[in-house]
C-alpha cells in the first residue's frame, strides 16, 4: 500500500482574512489574528482515515535565522482547542481534507511556516502572518468598542495636531499600514532590533506582550543606538536628507529604511510616532497620536523644569531643561500584565530621542493612569512622561554681571492641552483630563507633591542656576502680572500685532522697564533667530493696568522664519524696587489656503481627477512652486512643478489619480514655494467598488506540493 503524503493545500486566503479583518493588506499572503480560528484544505496521495494522525507544527520564521527559533506542535483533534495551538478535523471528502486551525490568544506574533509531519517526514503546507486581535476578548490588546478598532487599527489616514495650544493646526498623516510590502518591513523590523541581536531566542519568545514590543520598537524607530529607521534633526540644514515637514506620511519611509536598514534623514517628532502608529497597527496593536501642547523636557528626574532668561530679554545659554511648543507620542491599548489591573488601558511610549532608558533612547510603555494618579515609580519612565504634561516651571533672570535672581514660578503652563483625532471624525478629542486633574485644583496640587515625593525631590526645594550658586529671589509675592495677547490670527505675510498688558498689583506707583525679544523658532526651540527687541519705560499708578503695543513687521521676520512657522515674544520686564517678571507668547503662523476638490465620482479602478487650487497672497512673486499629491487606496506619490506665482495670481491645477482601494480614502497635498514651506491640506474621498485591486489577485491560493520523485 502506497504511503499517506501529502500533494497540495489550500489556505483560503481570501475567506479568511475577511474574517480575521485583515482583507485590507495589500498582500497575497495568510493574515489571521491570533485567538481566532482559520480553515484550510489539504489534499493527499490516497483517502485519508480516521486513524490517520497528523502532526502540525507552527515554525515562527525570521529573517535571518528561518524557522529555528520557535517551534509548536499540536495533533489533529475532533475536539475544538481551548485558547492553543490546536487542528480539528472537519470533513473527508476523497482525499481532501477540511481543517480548522486554533491558534492562543497570547501566541507571538510574526510569521510562521506551517509544517505536516506524517510517518516521520515533513511537509510544509502553506505559510501565514500571526498578528495581535483587539476583537478576541482574550487578548491583551483587546478593545470593546468597534468604532475605536475602526480608528485605531484600521484607519490608514491621521491627522496630527501641531502649533499653539490656542490654535491647533491640523496636519494629516497617511499611516499605510495595509500598502504593499508594509507589513513585510514591520515584521523585518523586530527582527532588526538590538534585543534580537543579543538573543534572538528571548525576544522571539516575549513577542506576545506588546509592553515588550513597544519598548524594542521604540528603540529601533529612531536610529541613536541600533541604526533604526529614522535620524532625527533638528538645526533647520536638512541637506543630504528630506526636510521632517516634508514627509506625508509613513510608508516612503520605512520602503526608504528597507531593505538597505540605513537611517532615513530626517525626522522630528511627529515623525516618529507616525511611522511608531503604523508599524503598530500593521501588527494588530490599536494606537493614536497623542499631541501635548508646551511640553516639558525634564533632564534630571526633579519633575521641575529650571529655564533661564537674559535681562534683555532673550533666552539664555544657562541649563539643560526645555519647553517645547508640542511634542508627539504614541498611545497603544492594551492590560499590563505586569502592573496592577488599574494600570491598563491606553499605554504611552515614543520613539523620539530625548533620553535615554536602560542604556537607550527609548521610552514606555508608561500607563496613562499612573501619570494621572501620580504613581511615577510605575515602570516605564513614567517620572519624565509626569514632567512633560505637568512639571512646574522656574524662570532665573541673568543679570548684566553674570549673576542670577529667580523670577516667576509657574504652576499650569505646562501640558495645557493634550489631545488626539477623534474616532470617526476629523476634528480634535481633547484628552487633557485623562492624563491628569483640572490645573490649580487640589487635586492636580496633591497628585503632584506625591509625584515629587517618589522621585526623591522635596516638595520644598532651593533653586540653583545651572552653575550651582544659589539664585537671589525677589524679596516678597509679585507686584506686577503681565501677559502678550496677539492680534488676531496672523498669515505668513502679515505684519504681527501684539499687546503687552501690564497691570500694577499694589496702591504704590510702580516703575516698569520692558525688555521685548521676539525670536524665530523650531517648535523645540534649539534654533532661534531673533527678529524684534525692544525696551519700554512704563509707569503704572495704583491698581493701573497699561498695554504696550507692539508689532513685527513681515520683512523683520521674512527671511529668518523657521520652517515651523513660530515666533516668541519674550519680555523680562523689571520692577523698580522688586524683581524680575517674566512673560512670554508664542505664534504659530497660518498658511494661506489651499482648496481641493475631486472633478467627478471616485470609482475603484477608474481614473479620478483632483483639483487643486491657490492663491498668492503676498505683493510679491513667489518661486519654486511644487505640489505633491499622496494618498493610500488613491494614488501613490505624485509631483508637480509649477514654477513661478505673480502677486495676488490663482492657479488651478489638476491632479490624475487612479483609486486602487474601496472605502473612504483621504488625498494629502503639500504646496511648496520659496516664500511658503509646506502647506498642508487633505480632502476625503469616498471610493464606490466591492474588493481592491490589489485584493483581488489573492481571492484564492492553492499550495501545490511534490514529494521527491514527482513529475
Amino acid at each position: 500500500m502506497a504511503t499517506l503524503r501529502v500533494t497540495g493545500s489550500d489556505l483560503q486566503i481570501s475567506t479568511n482574512r475577511v474574517e480575521h479583518h485583515t482583507n485590507s493588506y495589500q498582500s497575497k499572503d495568510l493574515i489571521v489574528r491570533r485567538g481566532y480560528p482559520f480553515s484550510a484544505n489539504v489534499t493527499f496521495n490516497q483517502s485519508v482515515t480516521n486513524e490517520d494522525q497528523m502532526q502540525f507544527y507552527a515554525r515562527l520564521v525570521t529573517e535571518d535565522k528561518g524557522a529555528s527559533l520557535l517551534e509548536n506542535p499540536f495533533v489533529n483533534s475532533s475536539k475544538t482547542p481551548i485558547n492553543g495551538w490546536g487542528v480539528l478535523r472537519e470533513a473527508t471528502v476523497s482525499n481532501s481534507v477540511r481543517l480548522t486551525f486554533y491558534t492562543p490568544s497570547n501566541a507571538v506574533i510574526g510569521r510562521y511556516s506551517l509544517e505536516l509531519d506524517i510517518n516521520g517526514e515533513r511537509t510544509n503546507v502553506g505559510a501565514f502572518i500571526l498578528l495581535f486581535n483587539c476583537w478576541a476578548s482574550d487578548d491583551i490588546v483587546y478593545l470593546s468598542d468597534e468604532a475605536q478598532r475602526q480608528e485605531y487599527l484600521l484607519s490608514e489616514f491621521g491627522i496630527i495636531f501641531m502649533g499653539e495650544p490656542s490654535n491647533p493646526q491640523h496636519v494629516p498623516w497617511d499611516y499605510g499600514q495595509f500598502q504593499d510590502n508594509i507589513l513585510d518591513i514591520c515584521l523585518s523590523l523586530m527582527d532588526s532590533t538590538i534585543n534580537y541581536r543579543r538573543n534572538p531566542s528571548e525576544d522571539v519568545r516575549r513577542r506576545n506582550d506588546p509592553s515588550y514590543l513597544c519598548r524594542v520598537l521604540s528603540a529601533i524607530v529612531n536610529d541613536r543606538d541600533d541604526g533604526g529607521v529614522i535620524q532625527g534633526n533638528w538645526s533647520e540644514d536638512y541637506s543630504g536628507g528630506t526636510d521632517p515637514k516634508a514627509w506625508t506620511g509613513s510608508a516612503r519611509i520605512l520602503r526608504s529604511w528597507y531593505p538597505q536598514k540605513s537611517p532615513v534623514k530626517y525626522g522630528q517628532c511627529w515623525v516618529f510616532a507616525g511611522v511608531l502608529c503604523t508599524v503598530s497597527r500593521a501588527l494588530g496593536l490599536p494606537c493614536r497620536i497623542i499631541t501635548n501642547f508646551s511640553s516639558a523636557h525634564d533632564t534630571n528626574n526633579n519633575l521641575i523644569i529650571e529655564t533661564y532668561y537674559k535681562v534683555t530679554g532673550e533666552p539664555s545659554d544657562r541649563g539643560g531643561d526645555s519647553i517645547w511648543n508640542f511634542h508627539c507620542w504614541n498611545e497603544s491599548w492594551f492590560r499590563r500584565s505586569d502592573l496592577d489591573a488599574k494600570y491598563s488601558g491606553w499605554q504611552i511610549w515614543d520613539s523620539t530621542p530625548q533620553e535615554k532608558s536602560d542604556g537607550m533612547f527609548q521610552l514606555g510603555p508608561t500607563s496613562q493612569f499612573a501619570i494621572k494618579e501620580g504613581d511615577v515609580d510605575k515602570k516605564y519612565d513614567t517620572s519624565f512622561l509626569y514632567a512633560e504634561v505637568n512639571a512646574d516651571v522656574l524662570v532665573f533672570i541673568e543679570q548684566n554681571d553674570g549673576s542670577i535672581t529667580k523670577g516667576s514660578t509657574d504652576t499650569v503652563s505646562i501640558g495645557p492641552l493634550i489631545c488626539t483625532k477623534a474616532v470617526g471624525m476629523n476634528s480634535m478629542n481633547n484628552v487633557t483630563q485623562e492624563y491628569k486633574h483640572r490645573e490649580g485644583t487640589p487635586e492636580e496640587r496633591q497628585v503632584y507633591s506625591k509625584a515629587r515625593s517618589l522621585t526623591s525631590g522635596a516638595v520644598g526645594f532651593v533653586a540653583l542656576s545651572s552653575a550651582g550658586e544659589t539664585a537671589t529671589a525677589p524679596n516678597s509675592d509679585p507686584v506686577v502680572s503681565g501677559k502678550i495677547i496677539i492680534n488676531g490670527t496672523p498669515t505668513v505675510g502679515d505684519d504681527i500685532n501684539a499687546t503687552l498688558f501690564l497691570k500694577n498689583l499694589t496702591l504704590a506707583n510702580k516703575n516698569v522697564t520692558a525688555n521685548v525679544n521676539a525670536s524665530a523658532i523650531v517648535y523645540n526651540k534649539r534654533v532661534r533667530r531673533t527678529v524684534f527687541s525692544d525696551s519700554v519705560a512704563v509707569q503704572l499708578g495704583p491698581n493701573e493696568e497699561k498695554p504696550v503695543a507692539l508689532q513685527i513687521l513681515y520683512s523683520q521676520y521674512e527671511n529668518s522664519l523657521t520652517t515651523d512657522k513660530m515666533i516668541q515674544v519674550c519680555s523680562v520686564c523689571q520692577v523698580e524696587g522688586w524683581g524680575e517678571l517674566y512673560v512670554e507668547a508664542n505664534i504659530t503662523l497660518q498658511n494661506p489656503p489651499m482648496e481641493i476638490k475631486a472633478l467627478g465620482p471616485a470609482v475603484l479602478g477608474t481614473p479620478l481627477q483632483l483639483e487643486v487650487t491657490f492663491t498668492n497672497p503676498l505683493s510679491m512673486p513667489v518661486a519654486d512652486c511644487v505640489l505633491t499629491a499622496e494618498g493610500s487606496g488613491v494614488t501613490h506619490v505624485i509631483h508637480k512643478s509649477i514654477g513661478v506665482l505673480e502677486p495676488a495670481q490663482t492657479i488651478s491645477v489638476t491632479i490624475d489619480t487612479m483609486p486602487y482601494m474601496s472605502g473612504t480614502k483621504q488625498l494629502l497635498i503639500i504646496f511648496t514655494a520659496d516664500k511658503f514651506h509646506m502647506i498642508k491640506n487633505f480632502t476625503t474621498i469616498e471610493i464606490k467598488g466591492n474588493i481592491s485591486v490589489s485584493s483581488a489577485k489573492v481571492v484564492r491560493a492553492t499550495h501545490n506540493i511534490h514529494a521527491p520523485g514527482d513529475q
